[in-house]
């Protein structure tokens, strides 16, 4: 519900009583800027008389961070945590998120076409049923929402590093731009940008969808798994998609066989009741995993509110990092033949644990302990430090994101081994494109906002990340072609692998030990 009160400059006297409505935004005829305070309950207008706007109050509720509030599509079931870390179904006219809080948007999908699954979440007139208790049982797919923000640059110059710091982040409005820095990137993939400079402000990349400047986005809070495949090991196959803690991470799938299945998410009659066109489902953009790392590291995520301490465990601001997920089910590493993803919302004993081989020698697999599990110890590996965060973005699964080179003729992406051709490439709003090279530590043709040269603390090292994470910059050589990304993951039994790590492990065929991430975003 809105209530909308038309002034023609910034009278109070016209709002509705604050016990009953939250205000929700200002449209005006002509440019007007406008800023509301929510303690004062004031709003400023910077117009003209001449301008005339409608303020709009809403009856859903709206925290005080001035993040947009997350988009509902249709099918999309609102949720929240209680004190004794037990899901809810939202009442979205109570608080439900609050990213001053580090509590982050959150919804989940279900199986509508389980009349029995149905009727826990709906009544018989179709409205939710708040603040009943719901399981991970009852759930096919659990999501976090994006905000829309603009960031201020840190490291704007190309071939310069910076230390591991909080990012100054502001939440944006709608779907407005009002970062001063712009960017674009050519057909080699080379950014070109304007004003970038260290103390500006970005608007984040990832909030632009082809022609589309979206509100925010939501991304999965786990790493995906099939339940008709539950040791993740199906070759180059997905049955179904879901995404919750504590199951295997789906693995052994070509670029190509992801992003697809992605996309059949919204076919006609689909079991979430999702409508293609309204939402649009597909695998993470590299640009979208470093709007997250980016929201991860501010005030937000992991940073407290002044950016002097660290969430997670009471670490000071120096030493602030998401936990890694160490688990996994084996590899040749470990002198088994078990191969496959890692168990996920886990986290490990320490920030940088080294792997910990997640099967038992009979083949059979292991699970999270108790106390490492997502609501309980495993909160450490989340995003924000608490349940309402993703997981599985530090350690984990390593992550093939949409991003890859141009070819050594500069004429179309390197499709290498991803099972993509020119003929079946997707649109490019749905991949980065980078400029190509032979070389694997030519960081500088990173991009703004995609958590690769602007989080380099060493130059000239594939352990230049922040945290000593991996910066292996995609290549093709002489000898070998690996153009796309990777992010994330355990490698070798060792760490290195946090939220900024990034690398060329592979060139888009099913690997061992490759999965990959899920989005929704406005259609």
């Amino acid at each position: 519900m809105q209530l909308a009160v038309y002034v023609d400059d910034s009278k109070q006297d016209a709002f509705p009583d604050k016990s009953k409505y939250y205000f929700d935004k200002v449209v005006c005829d002509n440019n007007s800027t406008w800023e509301f305070d929510y303690e004062k309950w004031e709003l400023t207008l910077t117009t003209n008389k001449e301008d005339k706007c409608n303020i709009y109050f809403t009856k859903n509720y709206r925290d005080k961070s001035g993040a947009n509030a997350p988009e509902l599509y249709q099918g999309l079931i609102p949720i929240y945590f209680n004190e004794a870390n037990e899901m809810l179904i939202a009442d979205v006219e109570k608080e439900w998120y609050d990213y001053d809080k580090h509590n982050w948007g959150n919804a989940v999908l279900i199986d509508n076409e389980d009349e029995q699954i149905r009727n826990k979440f709906y009544k018989e007139d179709g409205t939710l049923k708040a603040n009943e208790k719901i399981t991970e049982e009852d759930i096919l797919q659990m999501y976090v929402w994006i905000p829309r923000y603009k960031y201020e640059l840190f490291n704007a110059v190309a071939g310069e590093t910076a230390e591991e710091q909080m990012i100054n982040i502001k939440f944006e409005k709608e779907e407005t731009s009002t970062g001063t820095v712009t960017c674009k990137t050519n057909t080699l993939g080379q950014e070109t940008c304007e004003n970038a400079k260290n103390g500006n402000w970005y608007t984040h990349p990832a909030f632009t969808f082809g022609e589309t400047e979206l509100e925010g986005f939501w991304v999965g809070k786990f790493e995906p798994s099939d339940p008709k495949d539950p040791n993740g090991r199906l070759s180059n196959q997905i049955k179904e998609i879901t995404i919750l803690p504590d199951k295997t991470s789906m693995v052994l799938k070509q670029v190509k066989t992801m992003f697809d299945a992605e996309q059949k998410l919204t076919e006609e009659g689909n079991k979430y009741n999702l409508k293609n066109s309204e939402v649009d489902t597909h695998m993470a953009k590299n640009s979208e995993w470093g709007a997250i790392a980016y929201l991860t590291s501010s005030k937000y995520g992991i940073y407290t509110n002044y950016g002097t301490g660290c969430v997670i465990d009471g670490m000071n601001k120096d030493n602030c990092e998401v936990w890694i997920n160490n688990t996994a089910q084996g590899t040749g590493y470990s002198g088994k033949n078990t191969y496959g993803g890692t168990h996920t919302g886990c986290v490990g004993a320490s920030v940088s644990a080294l792997v910990q081989w997640n099967t038992a020698d009979d083949g059979s697999e292991a699970k999270c302990d108790a106390d490492k599990v997502w609501n309980t110890g495993g909160v450490k590996a989340s995003t924000t430090g608490n349940m309402y965060g993703i997981y599985d973005m530090a350690g984990g699964t390593h992550e093939y994101v949409m991003g890859v080179t141009e070819n050594k003729d500069g004429t179309e992406p390197n499709y290498a081994s991803s099972g993509f051709s020119k003929t079946t490439m997707p649109d490019s709003k749905y991949y980065d494109l980078y400029e190509f090279s032979e070389s694997n530590i030519t960081h500088e043709r990173g991009h703004f906002g995609d958590a690769t040269r602007e989080t380099l603390k060493t130059l000239d090292d594939t352990l230049g990340g922040w945290n000593s994470d991996y910066s292996y910059f995609p290549r093709e050589s002489s000898s070998e072609a690996r153009p796309w990304f990777v992010r994330s993951g355990i490698y070798d039994g060792h760490h290195f692998s946090g939220i900024f790590a990034y690398s060329y492990w592979d060139d888009g065929t099913a690997t061992r030990y490759t999965s990959f991430r899920s989005v929704l975003s406005a259609a």
